[in-house]
């Protein structure tokens, strides 16, 4: 394999769950990328980029060349972050590589990353070889900005083809027509080292080409040769991974017991604290989502994602149906990891994820009885 400068390379990685960040950051640091920039919020993160804007000596690093942050967080999310960082006049590097990372990867999340301006979107659990094709992808195949009303951020069609509209909700896509409003003589666009000044007053978008600095900061092998990892580097960061089994084993001791804490809180009733007991599960049940497929959990990621949806409003009235959820929800969980279940379980993991369906049949019926006092 020829030699990258990965070195040259500065990553920021933004995740409010300290287990989830040290494993991006530990799974970097096995693909050869050592400057790595981590932080606990996106607030953290704004503060942080703007010093290196005014001061990067005082703020301790230079040039972000790439960004991996969680989609979902408290106060600032993601999608919000990633807004600052396309718009800000304040954002040191409004073209800069932006992969959004979360177990949430949904269509309407996907398409709310995208509507912000993201480059990539990695779905967790992740592995280290789907990490490092996100990397390679926006550096190998970097998209023209495109700046047009309402949006700025990579050109969000990645093919240049018309498309399938159906003409209404339930009606057959009708023959590929060009939706664009936009023609190409109202588009104006600007290469990095061209010597363009201004803007043409018709011009609906424009389109901004700049330069490939990541391909340059790996060096000319970069330039001129295959880029890639080698895999033996791929196959190291795997089992760097999986290294961390001990302390995911912590992590989720200490998830079950929160749960069960505010389980038992809800069950106690008063309408107090019902809210926050709510939105503690269902943040654990996101976490316990991404994070489970990556230690070949995959039933803990699934029994995590229809309790993430179960729990999706706080301030729903607590009621016996919703609790005997929660808890059929907590007591699988419970035991695919006492029990060490791995892979998909075979027939005590299929007869698992039967159980649940049918707890979520049932016990999301609308019909509920009346809410716990």
């Amino acid at each position: 394999m020829l030699k990258l400068n990965w070195d040259k390379v500065t990553v920021m990685v933004i995740d409010d769950n300290s287990f989830m960040r040290k494993l991006i950051v530990t799974t970097l640091h096995a693909l050869g990328i050592t400057h790595i920039v981590a932080m606990s919020s996106a607030k953290q993160a704004i503060e942080a980029l703007k010093q290196s804007r005014r001061n990067p000596v005082r703020a301790g690093m230079g040039t972000i060349d790439i960004i991996l942050c969680d989609f979902v967080m408290p106060e600032l999310d993601g999608s919000l972050f990633l807004r600052w960082v396309r718009t800000s006049k304040q954002a040191p590097d409004r073209f800069v590589p932006f992969v959004m990372v979360s177990g949430a990867a949904d269509q309407v999340v996907v398409e709310t990353a995208r509507d912000a301006g993201v480059t990539e979107f990695l779905a967790k659990p992740f592995s280290a070889n789907s990490m490092a094709d996100r990397i390679l992808e926006v550096i190998r195949n970097p998209r023209q900005f495109v700046l047009a009303p309402g949006y700025f951020g990579p050109d969000r069609r990645r093919q240049d083809r018309p498309t399938n509209w159906p003409t209404s909700r339930g009606q057959e896509a009708m023959p590929e027509e060009d939706r664009r409003i936009t023609k190409a003589s109202e588009i104006q666009v600007i290469h990095t080292r061209s010597n363009i000044r201004s803007l043409r007053d018709d011009v609906r978008a424009i389109y901004f080409r700049p330069i490939n600095k990541l391909r340059e900061k790996l060096g000319p092998n970069a330039v001129r040769g295959q880029l890639d990892f080698d895999p033996l580097v791929i196959q190291a960061a795997e089992q760097r991974i999986q290294e961390l089994v001990g302390d995911y084993s912590t992590w989720v001791r200490n998830y079950l017991e929160s749960m069960t804490k505010s389980y038992k809180a809800l069950c106690a009733g008063g309408e107090s604290n019902n809210n926050q007991h709510v939105l503690n599960i269902n943040q654990l049940a996101h976490e316990l989502r991404g994070q489970g497929g990556v230690f070949d959990y995959p039933l803990i990621t699934a029994f995590g994602k229809t309790l993430y949806e179960a729990t999706l409003d706080p301030n729903a009235d607590i009621t016996e149906n919703r609790l005997k959820l929660i808890e059929a929800h907590i007591d699988a969980i419970k035991l695919v990891f006492t029990k060490q279940i791995r892979g998909n379980g075979g027939d005590v993991g299929m007869a698992l994820l039967k159980d649940i369906d049918r707890a979520v049949k049932k016990y999301s019926d609308r019909n509920e009885p009346e809410a716990v006092s």
